[in-house]
């Protein structure tokens, strides 16, 4: 081939690499995505622990109720006697028991924590902190001191009141608020519903 051919000439390309503002789209895209991605975990976050402390706040009411209701409809009318955050009862321990109970007569008092019939003991439901607690006092409400068997039926409460209707009504109304508190959940809090939990128990008349 002479010398007069013509040269073979590649052609041109664009020039390799990445421009600025390209670089610059490609960092708003990634941080778009990981703004996304952390909003979505925060969220996650969030409605995990709130469903968790729903489950607890429910829980402890639950637990708390059932526990008060098995045996206040044991408790005799005309023993009861309510104060701010507490209700002091005695309940029906039987029918011409041995000494010290009345002979031919009803027995009303408490069982010791080992399940032992005590006459003339109550029991009491108090509001500790926050905490609900069960009592075993050796007498009444003003006059009988705790004794052991204490135990907590609740934690995290928030307000309890006990109201007593005697008479041929005859019940105890228990209003309960159970509350946790935390800033990682919406509102700040979550509390049991409704909020309060109120619950009729019908009282023994005989």
């Amino acid at each position: 081939m002479g010398a007069s051919a013509a040269r073979h000439v590649p052609p041109r390309h664009a020039t390799a690499g990445v421009t600025l503002f390209e670089l610059l789209v490609a960092l708003t895209i990634l941080a778009t995505l990981l703004g996304a991605l952390m909003a979505s975990s925060i969220i996650s976050g969030r409605f995990f622990l709130f469903s968790e402390e729903s489950i607890h706040v429910q829980q402890q009411a639950r637990q708390a109720i059932s526990a008060m209701s098995q045996e206040l409809r044991q408790a005799r009318d005309g023993t009861v006697t309510t104060a701010a955050g507490r209700v002091t009862f005695q309940i029906v321990l039987g029918y011409n028991l041995p000494l010290p109970c009345p002979v031919n007569a009803v027995c009303l008092g408490a069982r010791d924590q080992n399940g032992v019939n005590q006459q003339g003991w109550s029991y009491r439901y108090r509001l500790n902190g926050t905490q609900l607690v069960r009592e075993i006092l050796n007498g009444v409400e003003g006059v009988g001191t705790p004794q052991a068997g204490t135990r907590v039926l609740a934690n995290d409460v928030n307000q309890v009141t006990f109201t007593y209707a005697g008479g041929t009504t005859n019940t105890l109304t228990i209003a309960l608020q159970i509350q946790r508190t935390s800033s990682g959940l919406p509102g700040g809090s979550v509390s049991v519903a409704p909020t309060p939990l109120v619950i009729q128990i019908r009282l023994r008349n005989v």
